[in-house]
């Protein structure tokens, strides 16, 4: 299998790797692996705290000195391609956007529960899945408090 390692933080390194593993695999045909090595900020799960192992401070400094967006922004920026006030702006019209869009997804009705099951694979379905579904429904018709008509658990 080829390889390509790149700096995962360099937006234009990353396209440039995409775009050549993309060629090779057309041509070759080969499988291509990118390595895009980059500094992990966030946590690895929501069960992590890596604020066990790394200071907050180190994670803020990486942030802010080798963070993908801020080095594009400051490349666009030494082209003359991009200012402060356009930033500001973007970030005032983007925010709304984002609240707007959270406040309208909020008023969707959820998707039945067996949608978990059968949104993804065709055909049918893996032993796996259709045990978590049996478990599922086992625990619903046990504890019908639990679940609204559609098998979601209330909001608390």
């Amino acid at each position: 299998m080829d390889t390509i390692r790149v700096d995962g933080n360099d937006v234009l390194a990353v396209y440039n790797a995409v775009k050549a593993a993309r060629r090779r695999a057309i041509d070759g045909p080969r499988p291509i692996l990118i390595e895009a090595l980059t500094y992990r900020v966030g946590h690895h799960s929501t069960s992590d705290d890596s604020s066990a192992y790394r200071s907050k401070t180190e994670v803020s400094d990486w942030a802010k000195q080798d963070s993908p967006m801020n080095r594009f922004r400051k490349y666009l920026e030494s082209k003359s391609l991009w200012s402060d006030e356009e930033e500001k702006a973007f970030r005032k019209s983007t925010r709304t956007e984002v609240l707007a869009s959270f406040a309208a997804a909020e008023k969707l009705k959820k998707p039945a529960v067996e949608h978990l099951w059968t949104d993804v694979y065709a055909g049918e379905t893996p032993w796996n899945l259709a045990e978590q579904k049996r478990e599922l429904e086992d625990l619903m018709r046990k504890y019908p408090e639990h679940y609204d008509a559609s098998g979601y658990a209330p909001s608390q």
